[in-house]
């Protein structure tokens, strides 16, 4: 486990807030360093590995992908991590999150446009070797940033 001191933290919660629009220099400012040491200690996260990947959080309605499905599958404990990944690799899953417990131990989010690639989808899930145990559809998904990341280190 890394110690994360009050700037780090501090980035890590304006960059979870919306880290498209967060400039390392408006960073700065509200954490009180400068640009550059928001930009070294940004790359220090990203090496280890706090800071994995930047991406956008998406209206699939409105890009035209209105089937937007919750799935829980159970997936055999010895095989679960590789069919995890084997699960992304199919058209129309977009994240997939390990559970650890026995039964119910993945989740599957499924975006397409038509009920055809959902059925399709689903199937191939199926083929895999996975249980599909509850299907869902998605209305909406909120975001925030970690509570204990840093918002009593920011200045407005």
């Amino acid at each position: 486990m890394v110690d994360l001191d009050p700037t780090d933290q501090g980035i890590l919660y304006l960059l979870q807030q919306d880290a498209r629009n967060n400039t390392t220099a408006g960073i700065g400012e509200k954490v009180g360093v400068s640009s550059t040491t928001v930009g070294n200690r940004i790359n220090k996260l990203e090496e280890k590995g706090i800071i994995t990947a930047y991406q956008p959080t998406l209206d699939y309605e409105k890009a035209g992908l209105d089937h937007h499905m919750l799935i829980t599958a159970t997936a055999p404990m010895d095989h679960r991590s590789k069919l995890a990944e084997d699960a992304l690799d199919i058209h129309g899953v977009v994240t997939v999150r390990e559970l650890l417990t026995h039964h119910q131990n993945l989740e599957l989010e499924v975006a397409t446009s038509t009920r055809q690639e959902l059925e399709e989808t689903i199937n191939e899930l199926a083929k895999l070797g996975l249980d599909l145990v509850r299907n869902e559809l998605l209305k909406r998904e909120l975001h925030k940033p970690a509570d204990n990341f840093g918002e009593d280190t920011i200045n407005e």
